[in-house]
């Protein structure tokens, strides 16, 4: 994700005072030092100037995969993010402060913390935050290293809890759906964290095989379930017929 398509929602959050750590592609460019930007001055004749400038030729602009290459291997430490149940996490990690100003838009420059990490394949990603310039390295590696989690609950509500199973056409059906998917979400996590001591390895998928073993079902008989398909392809053909009669 490029963070130039994320400028205005960072710079919201940093101005309530919220402190992020968003994921940026590897060719978005930052300064090195704060470019001071200057208004553009008043042309004695001729078209006038609209891009602001940098008041300092002390600054420089990189994409951060070049600033990265030039320090990295340098300057990284290795540090233990956290731990995991296959043992502790080891990463490569380097942060450099940077700026993000582009003299095409009327922005200040921003300050920011460039978070690179190298992993075990080679592969470097690349996030930036507004976190105080004395933030620990491993909080930052911490903090980079959340969106694991992120993906994972968007796995399991996908996989186990019906997240993406949904036929709606309107936005009410769709937001009762997403709800609904939340709660089970929260439900699964909350009875994970009270079985951790116990069962440190139950899953997502687990529980749902237990509940779906425990929990009593309604009993159904061929007449029942006929009668149900019956009801659903009459209302089909009627949605079918109405269509139909509208494009007429």
């Amino acid at each position: 994700m490029d963070g130039r398509d994320n400028r205005g929602l960072t710079d919201a959050l940093d101005d309530l005072g919220e402190t992020f750590l968003m994921d940026v592609a590897k060719n978005l460019k930052v300064w090195d030092a704060d470019p001071q930007p200057r208004s553009p001055e008043p042309a004695p004749r001729g078209r006038p100037a609209t891009r602001a400038r940098a008041g300092t030729t002390a600054a420089r602009t990189w994409e951060v995969s070049a600033l990265s290459a030039a320090h990295f291997a340098k300057e990284n430490r290795r540090l233990t993010v956290r731990q995991t149940t296959k043992g502790p996490l080891r990463v490569q990690l380097w942060v450099r402060r940077v700026w993000l100003w582009d003299p095409r838009h009327d922005a200040p420059a921003r300050e920011r913390l460039l978070v690179v990490r190298r992993a075990a394949d080679g592969t470097h990603k690349y996030s930036l935050s507004n976190a105080p310039a004395e933030t620990p390295w491993e909080r930052l590696g911490y903090m980079q290293g959340q969106r694991f989690f992120i993906e994972r609950a968007f796995q399991d509500a996908k996989s186990e809890l019906g997240l993406a199973h949904y036929e709606v056409r309107g936005w009410r059906g769709w937001h009762h759906h997403m709800a609904l998917c939340c709660l089970a979400l929260l439900f699964t996590l909350k009875e994970r964290l009270a079985c951790a001591a116990a069962i440190p390895l139950l899953s997502v998928r687990a529980l749902v095989e237990l509940l779906a073993f425990y929990l009593p079902r309604r009993s159904r008989d061929p007449t029942a379930v006929l009668a149900n398909l019956r009801a659903r392809h009459t209302a089909r053909a009627a949605s079918i017929k109405s269509a139909k009669r509208r494009r007429k």
